[in-house]
């Protein structure tokens, strides 16, 4: 029985041998040992991927690969070196921007609490106070003993911690 199959070092896929993708290989820096790939020592090193963020897919594409290729023809941008985004859609722009900003935020002000210790809440009326309203819109209330989640229906204590 003859394989006529190996795998693809690069992608980790069978890629058939006498193939385009395999003389390829074997043509740049691979010898087929044994039945795989097996990179050469005197083949150059390996060039990092680089990846962008496609802002409609949540899905990141690999900068050369067949999808980048056609996004970038048919008009796509990259957008601050790392987000793919549609042509002239400036309402994506925007969003990302405000998403930013917020993430920017939220980094201050974790800052500023890691700076400040004594303004973070340490037990259970001082959560509340900070948290409570989050709490109540998210449906979630805390064992007023060990401080784990709770349902609001389940009463201030845990199985654990009820009196």
């Amino acid at each position: 029985m003859t394989r006529n199959t190996v795998i693809n070092p690069l992608t980790r896929r069978a890629i058939q041998i006498g193939g385009d993708t395999y003389n390829r290989l074997i043509i740049t820096a691979y010898d087929h040992i044994n039945g795989e790939l097996v990179r050469r020592e005197s083949a150059p090193p390996l060039a990092p991927n680089i990846y962008y963020f496609n802002v409609l897919t949540n899905r990141s594409i690999r900068h050369g690969s067949r999808r980048y290729n056609e996004l970038m023809q048919a008009g796509w941008e990259i957008e601050d070196g790392h987000y793919l985004l549609p042509p002239s859609e400036s309402l994506f722009r925007y969003e990302i921007e405000q998403d930013l900003a917020t993430v920017h935020e939220a980094g201050y002000a974790i800052m500023e609490r890691r700076r400040n210790p004594s303004q973070n809440p340490t037990n259970y009326e001082e959560l509340m106070a900070t948290h409570g309203e989050t709490l109540a819109n998210l449906n979630i209330s805390l064992c007023r003993e060990c401080l784990y989640s709770l349902k609001p229906e389940e009463g201030g204590y845990c199985n654990d911690c009820a009196p």
